[in-house]
């Protein structure tokens, strides 16, 4: 149970429901399997199958919920043939074109009669609740499937105030003076991966990899008005991962310090290894996190209501 991305979200009051009214808002929208005509399907799953049935997995103040899809798969290709053998098949009969309403409602039809028989596919994303901080954190870097997953958990509780985390201060401000100067603020390392782009309205997007040093390789960049608007950082020797100007958290890898103590904690038996990579993973995100947004000027608190 290690993420490899982080969206945080701020819950901008205190977290409304209890663990048991969560427990309960979940059961009542738990994963069921496609039916025949479904597209897709999403509800919750056990969080820590390996140790429980629980639909939220509670590990002190931390509590991890698992969304599932299911979708089926019908290949655009497969219905675009489907629709034009049919339609070709109408119009040679009754000796005319079909109009484009005609060829939609075909379509529909294709769709109907394909839909039993496609192949299904499934995905889970997981996210946890720090209840200490009020932050939920989404495994994943894609903003539409975190809407996917903080929609439906909003459907099933019927309330969830939430927000991405607001900064004081623009963050490709600091990546670009960090690079410029090569002076990345500590506990962080800058790695050498970036990726800039112009505030002039042209959107043009110049990625650095594997540049010995960033700071040789974009200074004349950053003095012609472009901007870091991602940087890949390593975190007290501990966690490397890329961070965009959005705050997105993406391809998260723990270095050698951190896989000592996953195998410090490894006793053969799954569920304790999982409580133990959960603690571990949820201690040092939170303590990375902290970090992170104290180095980039603060969190903007000003619509946060604290108890």
């Amino acid at each position: 149970m290690l993420f490899k991305n982080a969206l945080i979200y701020r819950f901008t009051k205190p977290v409304p429901w209890p663990l048991e009214d969560l427990e309960t808002g979940l059961s009542e929208h738990a994963f069921t399997p496609c039916q025949a005509n479904d597209t897709y399907r999403l509800g919750w799953v056990p969080a820590a199958p390996l140790v429980s049935d629980a639909l939220v997995y509670q590990q002190g103040r931390y509590l991890l919920l698992t969304l599932k899809r299911e979708e089926k798969i019908l290949p655009a290709s497969v219905i675009k043939e489907e629709v034009e053998e049919r339609a070709q098949e109408i119009e040679e009969r009754e000796q005319r074109k079909l109009r484009k309403k005609e060829k939609n409602e075909l379509k529909e039809q294709v769709i109907t009669v394909l839909l039993p028989q496609a192949f299904k596919r499934s995905r889970l994303m997981s996210a946890y609740i720090d209840l200490d901080k009020g932050l939920l954190v989404v495994d994943t870097s894609s903003g539409t499937r975190a809407d996917e997953f903080t929609s439906f958990l909003r459907q099933s509780m019927g309330t969830l105030p939430i927000r991405f985390v607001a900064l004081n201060e623009a963050p490709a401000v600091h990546f670009s003076d960090w690079v410029q100067k090569d002076n990345t603020p500590t506990p962080f390392v800058s790695g050498d991966n970036c990726e800039l782009r112009s505030g002039d309205g042209s959107d043009t997007v110049i990625r650095c990899k594997g540049t010995e040093s960033l700071t040789d390789a974009i200074s004349t960049h950053i003095e012609n008005g472009m901007q870091v608007t991602q940087l890949s950082l390593e975190w007290d020797e501990k966690l490397s991962f890329a961070v965009g100007d959005d705050l997105k958290i993406k391809r998260i890898k723990f270095m050698d310090t951190l896989q000592e103590q996953l195998k410090d904690g490894d006793t053969g038996e799954a569920a304790e290894r999982f409580a133990a990579d959960f603690s571990l993973m949820t201690l040092e995100f939170s303590r990375m996190t902290d970090d992170l947004i104290k180095v980039l000027g603060g969190e903007d608190m000003s619509a946060v209501i604290q108890e």
